[in-house]
């Protein structure tokens, strides 16, 4: 039983409420953590915990510091992966680790506080002195069974993260603040918010009750910025400030020695393309990851904006440049993939559509001028292709497809040349790649779920 243990109520049904919608993995995670008799909560943000727990917003996890070490067990062994914050973008006592739902493919980013800490803006942070006073009053959430704050608890820090913010943003309350405070304290008992005040050795404004009406019924924006910084004041020396460090803005973290290059290789009609932008897409939650266009006309998406390409116009190029061409070409992927490994050596992710290879020539991004008599620009494209193989993927999966339906996905393209290509993708390799096996002929979702599951595992 929890210490001062309150019930708080849901909405109706909320049996169907989580068939549909919260994640298997945070409920086994849930129960992992209560078998293990952890002092744990789901600290802030309660009013849309359904939507944490299924993966759209931050699963916002207080863990007592005396449990740190199990607690990191258990989301090991759970192949959590833990998260590396850019340089100047860490805060004390906070962590950020990654899980996967492997029935739908959901990432959850459980946001992980081993204090009452919480990151304000730009270096600045909020620490509040009452950890032991905030695990004494906790409740459950009757509709997921999380533990979580009490009402009153999570309303005073509520108050309290709001002022802190408004110092450095203006007296502006977001909207979505505004309406969680409003559903925060249409829940509230003042008694026990007068109680809980003197716990903290705070004081209660005289007309509380009317506070609370003003809010709750009349939406009284003035009477939330006066309360929250009511609050705010009792506790002074609250924000703090990390050391300074060169700042990294707008980078997302990365997986601890996780930087991988991964490709995807198959015939056309496999799904590279749509796939690999979708993984990247999916990836790019939380985790700093790119996407590398290998193929015809090579370019990169990074931070969601496509870089410039010299290979826009390549049918213009080519007619001007001839078979010089697939020398200018192969030269731009040696480029690419130079950057490819530094992103990997940083920890980020590199998702390669196509990578070039040597062992079938004429297709699959393979050479283009060995056919025929040996030509002083033959024998350069060699000597690139030999540079090429300097650059090896970390994965790569081979989309195996049959030729009847990738011609039925691409029918526009020459049958013969697909089949010949499904016929071929086998014999593909990479140096010391790990070669994993796709069956990309399932439905589409699938194929994108079995995708997840293995790039999972494999960082």
């Amino acid at each position: 039983m929890l210490v001062n243990e309150q019930v708080i109520p849901v909405p109706a049904e909320p049996a169907k409420i989580l068939h549909n919608r919260v994640t298997r993995e945070s409920m086994e995670l849930l129960a992992e953590l209560q078998q293990a008799n952890l002092q744990f909560v789901h600290w802030k943000g309660n009013t849309h915990l359904i939507a944490s727990l299924e993966g759209e917003t931050d699963i916002e996890m207080l863990v007592h510091p005396g449990h740190q070490e199990k607690f990191e067990a258990i989301l090991k062994r759970r192949l959590y992966k833990k998260l590396q914050a850019q340089p100047g973008d860490s805060y004390p006592g906070i962590s950020d680790w990654l899980g996967f739902d492997s029935d739908t493919g959901t990432l959850l980013h459980v946001h992980t506080h081993y204090n009452l800490v919480t990151k304000i803006m730009d270096g600045r942070y909020l620490q509040l002195p009452w950890l032991e006073t905030f695990f004494r009053n906790l409740a459950t959430d009757r509709a997921t069974g999380w533990p979580i704050p009490t009402r009153e608890m999570e309303t005073i820090v509520l108050l309290i993260r709001i002022h802190a913010r408004s110092i450095y943003k203006g007296l502006v309350i977001p909207v979505a603040k505004q309406r969680e405070l409003r559903e925060l304290l249409s829940q509230v008992e003042p008694g026990r918010f007068k109680q809980l005040c003197g716990e903290l050795q705070l004081q209660t404004p005289a007309n509380l009750e009317k506070d609370i009406e003003r809010i709750v019924q009349h939406d009284h924006v003035e009477t939330m910025i006066r309360l929250s910084s009511f609050y705010y004041h009792q506790v002074p020396g609250c924000i703090k400030a990390v050391p300074a460090n060169r700042r990294t803005k707008g980078l997302k973290k990365t997986v601890e020695n996780g930087g991988r290059i991964m490709a995807l290789v198959g015939s056309d009609g496999a799904g590279k393309s749509t796939l690999s932008r979708d993984l990247v897409k999916w990836l790019s939650f939380k985790i700093d990851c790119h996407y590398f266009y290998l193929g015809k006309r090579p370019f990169v998406i990074s931070y969601g904006r496509k870089l410039f390409s010299f290979f826009n116009n390549a049918k213009y190029i080519k007619r001007l440049t001839g078979n010089f061409f697939y020398i200018l070409l192969i030269r731009e992927k040696l480029q690419m993939l130079k950057q490819a490994k530094l992103l990997r050596q940083r920890n980020s992710l590199v998702i390669c559509d196509r990578f070039p290879q040597e062992n079938m020539h004429g297709f699959f991004d393979g050479p283009k001028l060995q056919a025929g008599e040996t030509t002083w620009l033959s024998k350069l494209e060699r000597k690139l292709f030999k540079q090429l193989q300097q650059t090896e993927p970390d994965i790569v999966f081979r989309l195996n497809i049959s030729p009847a339906i990738a011609a039925h996905r691409k029918p526009e393209h020459d049958e013969a040349i697909i089949r010949q290509k499904c016929h071929h993708v086998s014999r593909l390799s990479f140096g010391n790649a790990k070669m994993i096996e796709v069956d990309a002929g399932q439905l589409y979702d699938q194929v994108l779920l079995d995708l997840k599951r293995k790039i999972w595992e494999n960082i």
